[in-house]
Formats: structure tokens, sequence, C-alpha cells
């Protein structure tokens, strides 16, 4: 195990339920509702970046982490990293070990466009390139290839659009795959990647405590505004990405969301819950929470998730 990573599990450990989110404010414990659920997603796969080696020990950490949860993920592909001359079928591998580890895929497109800035027939050409290789390695298991996952969870610029390209997923068997539960982690996982070559241990272990507290606190959010707009918490969808940071934290998280009640579910299982059939008429530049979608779908408030500090957005 990394040293940054046994600091951060240290920290973890020391600070159990009384971790800081912020300055001078703790999380308060509270009694879950007997129970929640949440599917694991991951985008990006194979990784967010990196070397052919640095991608392997990634998706080992993952993989470990959510064999010992016993989560059964679905991981978005962008089937533009494996095209690197020499490595395609090395990187390939490394989707095929999700599928024998037990986990599902989907397309995520080939190259991560927008399809607020990108023209239609372009993005739909990026979505057909990008189910090559995942939908063979499906097939190959007698599955098929179901899910698709926007990047930057942007649903297109205007109402047409987002409806002529819906039926072109439907017409070529994707199932859109919502998210529930939004957050920065990004931000946090760029910070943790700068601090590892860097070779700041202390900082890492920063940016790795203060991570798991905020995707608290967003669960917290997101739970509040489930309530608000359903009276009731669904089955919850979480992004991630795959990247250096879950592959040290992933465990930590999930050992957390345990304690706030919840079980980990297939999005199969998710998506089965009526609150995925409710109307989404939002369209706009930012990609949000399917929950604050049917907020302004039903004119209420969507609220705003928390966001990054200040000092893990400059580092």
């Amino acid at each position: 195990m990394r040293y940054a990573a046994i600091l951060v599990y240290l920290s973890l450990l020391i600070l159990g339920a009384g971790i800081e989110s912020a300055p001078g404010h703790r999380l308060q414990s509270q009694t879950p509702p007997a129970q929640r659920s949440v599917a694991v997603t991951v985008d990006d796969l194979p990784t967010t970046r990196g070397s052919l080696e640095s991608m392997w020990d990634i998706t080992d950490g993952l993989l470990r982490h959510m064999a010992d949860h016993g989560i059964v993920a679905t991981g978005f592909v962008n089937e533009g990293k494996l095209a690197v001359a020499g490595e395609r079928d090395a990187r390939g591998a490394i989707l095929e070990a999700w599928l024998d580890a037990g986990h599902d895929l989907g397309n995520h497109t080939y190259s991560h466009p927008s399809l607020y800035t990108t023209p239609l027939a372009d993005f739909e050409a990026d979505v057909i390139r990008g189910e090559i290789v995942t939908g063979k390695l499906l097939a190959d298991r007698g599955r098929e290839l179901r899910y698709f996952r926007h990047p930057m969870l942007n649903t297109g610029p205007d109402r047409q659009t987002r409806a002529e390209f819906e039926a072109f997923l439907g017409d070529r068997g994707y199932m859109v795959a919502p998210v529930t539960i939004d957050n920065d982690e990004y931000l946090y996982a760029r910070a943790y990647e700068h601090a590892l070559a860097d070779g700041d241990a202390e900082l890492a272990n920063r940016i790795g405590a203060a991570y798991v507290s905020y995707m608290e606190a967003v669960f917290g959010f997101y739970e509040r505004l489930s309530l608000t707009v359903l009276e009731r918490e669904p089955a919850q969808i979480l992004l991630l990405h795959a990247n250096a940071l879950n592959r040290d934290l992933l465990g930590v998280l999930a050992t957390r969301l345990e304690l706030r009640g919840y079980r980990f579910v297939s999005l199969d299982e998710a998506l089965a819950d009526p609150a995925y059939r409710l109307a989404d008429e939002y369209v706009g530049r930012r990609g949000l929470s399917w929950l604050q979608r049917w907020a302004i779908t039903m004119g209420r408030e969507p609220g705003e998730q928390p966001g990054a500090p200040g000092w893990v957005r400059g580092y």
C-alpha cells in the first residue's frame, strides 16, 4: 500500500465520525433510514489518464475495494483511450478484467465530447465509434451493451436535440444511465494526483481525508433533496471516476456509506425504482443530477450541491 494511502487510512481512523468537512465545521452524526441503496457507476474507463502501468494499478485497486464491499458496478468506457500504438490489446484487457470481476460496461462515447457543443451527427458518430471494443467484449460473454452515460452529464443544448439523440440511443438499444449523486470528486482527484506526483504525502493525506468528508456532505445534500422532491429517498446512483484517488479511498468511502445505512446494488436494480420513470425536461449547459432535473421539471428549487473548497480547486 502506498505511503500516502497509509496516512489517509490512519487519519480517517483517528478522525472517525468527526472528519472535518470544512474549517470550523464537523459532520453531525445521524440515525440513517432503515434501508438505503446506491448503485456505483465509474466513468472514463479504462482510467481517467495515465500510462498502461498506472491504468492497471488503478484498476486493481478499484476492483479490490469493490470485491471487499460487495459492489457490482457499471463502468463507462471511452474507447479512444484504448487507441495507443502497441497497447490496444493490453488496454482492452483492462476492460476484460472489469467483466471477469462481475461488473458491467457501458458506452461513454469514444472521445468524451459534450453534446452541448458538438453537432448531433458528429456526437452520434462518436457514440458508434465508442461501442466497437466494448460491444464485442460483452457479446463474447453472451451479454449486450445496454447503457449510455452522457459526458459531463450534458443531455443537449435544446429539447429537440435531446429528443433526437435519445431516439437514436433507443434505436441502438441503449438506455440512458442517470446520476442522482453528482459531485466534484474529479477536482479532488486532480489535486490528489498532483500531490502524489510532487511526493507530498502529507498533502495527499489531507486531500484524501477531505474527499471522504466532502462526499458525505454531498450524500447529505441529495438525501435532503430526495425528500423535498420525492418525499422519500430513491435507490441512488453515484458517479465516480477511475482514478488514483478512488484506487486508494474507495474502500474508506464505501465504509462511510455503509455507516449511513446504504447497501450496494447494481445499476439494473437501482433503475427499477419508479423514480427513474419521472419526467425530466431539463436542458442547458450544466450537467445536473437527475434529482435536480426532476425538481426543475416540477417547478421546484433544485438547490446547489456542495462544491470543492478553494484550496482544493487552487491546488
